[in-house]
């Protein structure tokens, strides 16, 4: 597994829905592989794992990659003081190869690296935000402005490192 795929992992068990299926995944495909840690026998199942077990093959995995592990009450705190919109929508996220990674509360983007806060840009959209690719230190998206459509109106890019808006366009509060 990747230092990407151990953050998005993460992410996924603290904002997402599909944690169980996501970490069988992952470790069904190390094991096809030939990589084998004791415990990896928990994916091994016809069935999608229960909740447990994948928490059990989450805690395998960050154990060793202890270097990784993204403190879960701290960046809660971080995300309700900095991304307040989170509170009432879902929060989105892409990370890098690096395991810097970005989240949304679909109005702005924040850089983390662990549970700190690197940048955030200013408010981007006004409705949400979707994530496109992070590739050669741009972290690129979609961005709904004012619309009731169903998919964002216009594109934006981010430079990873600095948070500095490249493309696209801040929206006033």
């Amino acid at each position: 597994m990747t230092k990407r795929d151990i953050i998005d992992l993460q992410l996924e068990s603290f904002f997402g829905g599909k944690f169980p299926q996501k970490i069988q995944r992952l470790v069904d495909a190390e094991l096809n592989q030939g990589r084998w840690v004791d415990g990896y026998d928990l994916a091994v199942s016809p069935d999608v794992i229960d909740g447990d077990d994948a928490r059990k093959l989450f805690e395998i995995i960050l154990t060793q990659n202890p270097e990784l592990r993204i403190d879960r009450d701290t960046l809660m705190k971080v995300v309700d003081d900095k991304l307040p919109q989170s509170s009432g929508a879902p929060v989105s996220w892409i990370a890098g190869e690096n395991g810097a990674y970005a989240l949304t509360d679909s109005l702005r983007v924040a850089r983390f690296e662990g549970a700190q806060m690197i940048w955030r840009t200013p408010r981007i959209s006004w409705d949400g935000i979707e994530f496109d690719s992070l590739v050669n230190g741009r972290l690129r998206g979609r961005a709904w402005l004012l619309s009731s459509s169903v998919t964002p109106d216009t594109t934006f890019e981010l430079d990873f490192d600095t948070g500095e808006l490249l493309e696209g366009e801040a929206v006033p509060y």
